[in-house]
């Protein structure tokens, strides 16, 4: 059984949260009911977690969460700032942030002993540093619209063929799926975590082909729906949900391979509501959430082993060691210098 073993210091703060007893998230008593603060990610996350997280949380605990839609960056920048009493209780976080504010101290230990679900996690989904676990893969590709382009991409290089001139859709490096896409960028042209130099130059060529650049994966997304590109790169969970409302596009598997984003959640420290930030995050561990989040037409890879690809999924992987094999970003490389590049990009590449 994958579980983790907290250190005193860690138990000390779950302690710190009144005595929960049982396991999570049951914490219904009385003292323990009422409402945190959970960060999630613009569009179909949102959407997703208002449709299964929030009431499966709300009918185990008896509590309420107000849903913050923020990226991962911007959530830390505000945590920081006010350390002492911090603007959320819960949030969700992409591998590369995640790693890159361990050094931070804004993250609570995660009481593992108590949860009900992360038994079922591979290891590979437990986060090593006792604080937190993730909760879903997001699996990137190659958007497209299918009416305009009738053979589906195959490269992420086809983004820079003529015939796409002012049809290509961009997302800075503030976002992980704008650095992993920059990443595998760098890779086709010899360059590396480490050397993000080709990527560079192979976006200043690419800019004749972009039509436009978005502030978040989400609204890249909804530029198909605007008529404002026909190519690009997203989140398989940001296309799929635009696709079954009849949007043109779609999504392809570049011939490098799909590229994985784990997405973990997190306890805030100093938060006054521990237990509850706690259970929002064993709830989003579970089966019921997880498959619902997986199905139709959100497609969030799940964690837990419990839960079964649907049809879409299966297109990408059979099962969850087919998917940990695939590609993953060495944030520890790239976050040292992500702040910079993250800058570079926002002063360099524009319209």
């Amino acid at each position: 059984m994958a579980k983790l073993d907290l250190s005193r210091r860690s138990m000390m703060i779950g302690g710190a949260g009144a005595a929960l007893a049982g396991t999570l998230p049951r914490v219904a008593r009385a003292q323990d009911r009422g409402t945190i603060v959970a960060t999630t990610y613009p569009g179909p996350w949102e959407e997703a977690h208002r449709a299964f997280l929030l009431p499966a949380f709300m009918r185990d605990t008896g509590a309420n969460a107000n849903l913050t839609a923020v990226l991962a960056l911007d959530a830390i920048a505000k945590i920081t700032a006010s350390r002492n009493n911090p603007p959320y209780d819960a949030m969700i976080c992409d591998e590369g942030p995640f790693l890159a504010s361990i050094d931070l101290d804004v993250f609570a230990p995660f009481p593992a002993d108590r949860s009900k679900n992360i038994k079922d996690l591979p290891a590979r989904f437990i986060d090593p540093h006792g604080l937190g676990a993730f909760v879903s893969v997001q699996v990137i590709g190659i958007a497209y619209n299918p009416d305009k382009i009738k053979t589906p991409p195959a490269s992420w290089l086809d983004l820079w063929k003529p015939e796409y001139k002012g049809r290509v859709g961009l997302t800075g490096m503030g976002s992980s799926l704008g650095t992993a896409w920059m990443v595998e960028i760098a890779k086709l042209h010899g360059g590396s975590e480490a050397n993000m130099e080709p990527a560079f130059k192979a976006v200043h060529e690419l800019l004749p082909n972009v039509g436009a650049i978005a502030p978040n994966p989400g609204a890249l997304a909804t530029l198909f729906q605007q008529g404002q590109i026909d190519i690009s790169f997203n989140y398989v969970n940001n296309i799929m949900p635009l696709a079954a409302r009849g949007a043109p596009i779609g999504i392809a598997k570049p011939d490098s391979g799909w590229v994985l984003v784990r997405n973990s959640m997190h306890i805030i420290k100093n938060t006054k509501h521990y237990d509850l930030a706690a259970a929002w995050i064993d709830t989003a561990l579970g089966v019921e959430v997880q498959t619902g989040m997986a199905g139709t037409p959100n497609y969030l890879a799940p964690t837990n082993s419990k839960v079964p690809f649907g049809s879409e999924l299966l297109k990408i992987a059979k099962n969850h060691d087919e998917l940990a094999r695939m590609t993953l970003i060495d944030w520890a490389k790239i976050n040292p210098v992500r702040g910079a590049l993250v800058d570079r990009f926002n002063r360099e590449i524009r319209l």
